[in-house]
C-alpha cells in the first residue's frame, strides 16, 4: 500500500483533553505556540474506541470521550476526552483553552469545551459534559448492590451526547455493558426494555435502566457470533431465532406499541411504487460501466415480480412475528451454550423468514466452514415452523424470501425517502448494488416465470 492509500485509510483528529475539578486542558507547546495533540486513527472503525486506545499508548492514560464536536470547513475534527486515571498526559502543558489560537481552536468550538468542563451539556446530550461516567459507575454500583466489584477497565465503543456503549469490567461477575442511545434511534431503548421482559431467555440479562438518559444495562452474555462462527454456535442461533420469532407471534400489539416498526407484507407492499421509483432514480444517476444497468423495463418487471411476491407470500400462512432488521453475526451473542440477541434499534414486526434470510445470507458469506451447512440450518429452521404450515409452503416461503428480504431491508425505516438524504450519492450507489441483488433473487428462484402465471 502506498503512502497516499494510507493516508485514505487514517483520519488525523485534534484532540482537547480535560479532566475533572479543573478548567485547564492539555497541549503541546512548540517554541512560543499552543496546539492540541493530535492522534490518528484507522477510518471505518469505531473511532471512540480507537481514540481511547490511541491515548493509553501515547500517554498512558485512561479517558473517555466525551464528545465529538462538529467539522469544520479545512479543519481536523475535534474530539474532547476526559481523563480518568491519576496520572497527567506527560509531555502536555495544562493551559487554558483561550491560550491558543483562533486558528487551532475557533470561537463555537471554545464555547463547547467551557460548557463541558462546566458540566452544562445543553442540547448536547447528557454525556457531553465531564464526570458522566463516574456517575455511572456510582448508578451502577447501587443497582448490582456490590461496591468492590468493579476493576479500573473501563472500554469505550460509542460516543456522543446522546449515545454511548461502554463496557465495565469486573471482577468475578460477569461484565456490564451500558448502552444509551439518541435521536434515531431512540426507541431502541424501549423496545430492548419490553423485549427483555417479556422474552427474557433470548436477550442479555436486564440489569438496570435509566429514562433520564435513555439508557440500560446488561450483563456480558458472550462473544459476537462472527467471531465464533462455528456450526454448533450458528445451530444454536438459528433455534433461538425461530423459539423467538415463535413466542412473539402472540405479542404484536404490544411489541408495535413499544416502537417495532409495521413493516408486516402488506405495509411493505403498499410502499413498493415509492420504492422502485426511487429505484428507477438512482439507477439513471449511474455513471460507471463496470456493473450493469438495470434499465427502466426491468425495474418495472421487478416492481411487477415483487408486488407478486408479496401476495403469494401473504397466503403461504406463515404469521407475523418479531423481526430484525439489522441482523447479522455481530449482533447474536453466544455463550458457549446459547445465543441471545441484541441492537434492536431495527426491530420491526414482519413475515420470519426475512430475519432468516439475512442471517443466512450472512452466514453463507463468511467463507467459514459453516457456511457449508447453510441447507442444514435451513432445514433446522423449516422444522420449527412445519406444525403452522405445510412443508410445501415452508419451500415456497424460502424461495420468495430473498427477494422481500432485500426490499424490506432497502425500505428500512422508510422515512429517508422523504427526507434530502435520498439524493446522495452513497446513497443511490448502495441502492443500485442492492437493486441488482434483488434483480439476481428474482432470477435465481424463477419468480419471473411463476409470476406470470
Amino acid at each position: 500500500m502506498s503512502p497516499h492509500d494510507t493516508a485514505l485509510e487514517q483520519n488525523e483528529y485534534r484532540l482537547v483533553l480535560v479532566k475533572s475539578g479543573s478548567d485547564a486542558i492539555w497541549a503541546e507547546r512548540r517554541g512560543h505556540d499552543l496546539y492540541l495533540p493530535r492522534i490518528v486513527i484507522s477510518r471505518w472503525t469505531r473511532p471512540a474506541e480507537q481514540l481511547q486506545e490511541g491515548v493509553e499508548a501515547a500517554w498512558h492514560l485512561r479517558t473517555i470521550v466525551l464528545d465529538f464536536l462538529p467539522i469544520r470547513k479545512d479543519s481536523l475534527p475535534l474530539a474532547v476526552a476526559e481523563i480518568i486515571s491519576s496520572e497527567l498526559p506527560y509531555g502536555l502543558t495544562a493551559a487554558s483553552i483561550d491560550e491558543l489560537s483562533d486558528a487551532e481552536v475557533d470561537v463555537e468550538e471554545r464555547s463547547v469545551v467551557y460548557e463541558i468542563l462546566a458540566g452544562n451539556p445543553g442540547v448536547r446530550g447528557p454525556f457531553s459534559r465531564v464526570g458522566w461516567i463516574q456517575e455511572a459507575k456510582e448508578w451502577l454500583r447501587t443497582e448490582v448492590g456490590r461496591t468492590d466489584a468493579f476493576t479500573g477497565d473501563i472500554c469505550q465503543f460509542n460516543a456522543s451526547g446522546t449515545f454511548a456503549l461502554v463496557r465495565f469490567g469486573t471482577r468475578e461477575v460477569p461484565a456490564y455493558w451500558l448502552k444509551a442511545t439518541g435521536k434515531p434511534n431512540e426507541r431502541e431503548f424501549t423496545i430492548t426494555a419490553t423485549l427483555s421482559k417479556y422474552f427474557p431467555r433470548f436477550l442479555p440479562p436486564l440489569v438496570a435502566t435509566r429514562n433520564d438518559w435513555n439508557a440500560w444495562v446488561t450483563e456480558d452474555a458472550g462473544q459476537p457470533l462472527n467471531e465464533c462462527l462455528t456450526f454448533p454456535a450458528i445451530e444454536e442461533a438459528v433455534l433461538a431465532l425461530t423459539e423467538l420469532q415463535r413466542q412473539s407471534a402472540d405479542c404484536i400489539n404490544t411489541l408495535i406499541a413499544a416502537g417495532c416498526l409495521d413493516r408486516r407484507i402488506p405495509v411493505l407492499q403498499s410502499e413498493l411504487n415509492n420504492l422502485f421509483s426511487y429505484l428507477e432514480e438512482a439507477m439513471g444517476q449511474q455513471t460507471t460501466t463496470k456493473v450493469p444497468r438495470l434499465e427502466p423495463h426491468q425495474l418495472r418487471e421487478l416492481c411487477r415480480i415483487s408486488h407478486d411476491a408479496c401476495s403469494e407470500m401473504q397466503d403461504l400462512g406463515l404469521p407475523d412475528t418479531l423481526a430484525h432488521l439489522d441482523i447479522n453475526p455481530g449482533n447474536v451473542l453466544f455463550d458457549g451454550s446459547r445465543c441471545v440477541f441484541i441492537d434492536w434499534a431495527e426491530a420491526c414486526i414482519g413475515n420470519p423468514l426475512l430475519t432468516f434470510e439475512q442471517l443466512r445470507t450472512h452466514v453463507e458469506r463468511s467463507g467459514e466452514p459453516a457456511s457449508s451447512s447453510v441447507s442444514h440450518l435451513r432445514a433446522i429452521y423449516a422444522r420449527s415452523w412445519l406444525d403452522r404450515i405445510s412443508e410445501s409452503n415452508i419451500d415456497r416461503a424460502f424461495a420468495l424470501a430473498p427477494l422481500l428480504a432485500i426490499a424490506t431491508y432497502l425500505y428500512g425505516r422508510g422515512d429517508w425517502l422523504d427526507t434530502p438524504r435520498r439524493t446522495a450519492p452513497a446513497l443511490h450507489s448502495y441502492a443500485r448494488s442492492l437493486a441488482r441483488h434483488m434483480y439476481r433473487a428474482a432470477q435465481g428462484a424463477g419468480l419471473t416465470e411463476a409470476s406470470s402465471h
